[in-house]
């Protein structure tokens, strides 16, 4: 307990760093951090910079799009689809929901709430064993607000200490970001497949954004193909499996579609993929609606523990942590702010170099997954 919250004091620095000392102090270590586009924010070790110090993916965006129009035929089939399932679950429920205790799951539970009174939601939190302590606070304190019922799944520690220790160690091209965080999220929406089909709920609803969806799911829809959810998985983030785990205690936990009648597998749908919204627009209404507060919604304080790890081993191997793709194509799309994510990008690049405030925090997280930095390719200055 007393490593986790040391954990959380140093995410809580950090994020103080941030806001109030590294806009002051980053003057004075620009020959130690990479050169951004002065757009998106993005890093030279990431796009290539043209000579305006504008990187080629703003380049292109400014010459051939527009801001992206509210697309409202989206939104009505969305409004459709929640509509025709209010009340029409067999058991129950209507709709399963992830709810992980951040500002975009908080929100899109309340509005839901709101605009389908009807729609019996039952919301699921995964613990994948390194959960955010003020992310299960915030769960704690939201659930009497939103009025919804809850349940924690707990896999066994080992599960996904196996599945990290090994997605780390194995990163592809899209570094932490598209293999250790992206399996840990496959395997989220696995263990909601497998609840709704043994408890015939027809709808999973899932807060992934956009960009997630696209970039991560590679899907272009606000909802996942019904033959994509009638398959059976074998692998995650391009890897087997069976090269992960060696029992079938382990490999039975991910989705298998062929244990069910094709109608009891649920419809997976993305509702923030039709309201296409701004950061801070999520923020301001969670804290209008008095459920989450501006220090209780940060990414930095509510994503798992591993994050920091993710982003060290990324700066290391990369040069860049790969989280930055999402964020950039945000402040390119007017949806994020530039200067807050400018400066966290920075530091975050000057720190898993210098260690400061993150080594101790890097070490903890390697001797849970019985790791050392030699093996992430992390080397301290």
């Amino acid at each position: 307990m007393n490593e986790i919250n040391q954990s959380i004091k140093a995410a809580r620095q950090f994020e103080f760093y941030v806001k109030h000392i590294w806009p002051i102090q980053r003057i004075l270590y620009k020959s130690k951090i990479s050169k951004r586009c002065t757009s998106c924010a993005a890093s030279e070790k990431m796009i290539k910079l043209l000579e305006s110090n504008i990187c080629e993916v703003c380049n292109t965006y400014k010459k051939n799009s527009q801001s992206e129009k509210r697309d409202v035929d989206c939104e009505n089939v969305l409004n459709q689809t929640l509509e025709s399932y209010q009340g029409k679950g067999s058991n129950h429920y209507d709709a399963l929901v992830l709810f992980s205790g951040g500002k975009d799951s908080t929100y899109f539970i309340k509005r839901i709430k709101e605009e389908f009174p009807r729609l019996r939601m039952l919301a699921f939190t995964m613990d994948n064993g390194f959960m955010s302590p003020v992310a299960k606070s915030n769960i704690d304190n939201l659930l009497p607000k939103l009025n919804i019922d809850h349940f924690f799944v707990r896999p066994k520690s080992e599960f996904h200490k196996k599945l990290f220790k090994y997605t780390i160690t194995h990163l592809n091209a899209e570094g932490g970001y598209g293999t250790v965080d992206f399996s840990d999220g496959e395997f989220m929406l696995d263990t909601a497949r497998h609840i709704a089909a043994e408890r015939k709920i027809p709808l999973i609803l899932c807060g992934y954004s956009k960009y997630q969806i696209q970039n991560g799911l590679k899907l272009n829809s606000l909802e996942s193909p019904r033959e994509k959810e009638l398959q059976d998985r074998v692998e995650t983030a391009g890897i087997k499996l069976k090269a992960i785990f060696n029992n079938e205690d382990d490999l039975s936990r991910w989705w298998r579609a062929s244990q069910y009648k094709n109608e009891d597998v649920a419809r997976l749908i993305f509702p923030l993929y039709a309201w296409n919204l701004e950061e801070e627009m999520i923020k301001k209404q969670v804290e209008k609606w008095g459920l989450l507060q501006n220090k209780n919604n940060s990414p930095i304080v509510t994503n798992h523990l591993l994050i920091p790890l993710l982003g060290v081993v990324d700066v290391h191997q990369l040069g860049y942590s790969s989280f930055e793709i999402e964020f950039c194509r945000m402040i390119r799309e007017g949806k994020a702010n530039k200067k807050e994510w400018l400066h966290v990008f920075e530091f975050l690049e000057y720190v898993s170099r210098s260690g400061l405030f993150v080594k101790e925090n890097i070490k903890q997280s390697l001797s849970w997954l019985n790791l050392d930095e030699s093996q992430v390719g992390i080397k301290f200055e």
